[in-house]
């Protein structure tokens, strides 16, 4: 699709630009959830911190424990903040290059791979926090 004012894409061109537009709308779904979840691990961590001291379950008070909800669930928004820039940049590179005529294959690690390995170490951090708490 060569800037050429005036000509009309053709039915691949505009397919891939209507597919390119589905992966964007994707990772800003990606990006919400993941700090969405952010913010509910931050204030979870709030929550039990108010519990413990009004004396309620047999909490008992972890500076320790809010630090590490508060640090994971800012962290996770921080990374959906992260995610959704990426996908924006990656979104308008590949139209330009929709546009210029030259797709080339996306990198080795695409963001999705990079996403994946970054949420199953929080994962493994949170499962073996959850397993000494």
């Amino acid at each position: 699709m060569a800037d050429e004012p005036g000509r009309a894409p053709t039915n691949e061109e505009y397919r891939m630009l209507l597919q390119l537009e589905t992966s964007l709308l994707v990772w800003l779904r990606t990006s919400l959830s993941l700090m969405g979840f952010g913010f509910v691990i931050a204030r979870f961590g709030l929550f039990l911190r108010e519990l413990a001291q009004v004396g309620h379950g047999g909490a008992l008070p972890h500076t320790w424990v809010s630090a590490a909800n508060a640090g994971t669930g800012t962290g996770l928004i921080v990374l959906g903040v992260v995610v959704l820039l990426v996908a924006i940049r990656n979104y308008q590179r590949a139209v330009d290059q929709l546009r210029k005529g030259a797709l080339v294959f996306p990198p080795r690690w695409p963001p999705g791979v990079i996403v994946s390995v970054l949420l199953a170490a929080v994962g493994m951090g949170l499962a073996l926090y959850l397993s000494l708490v």
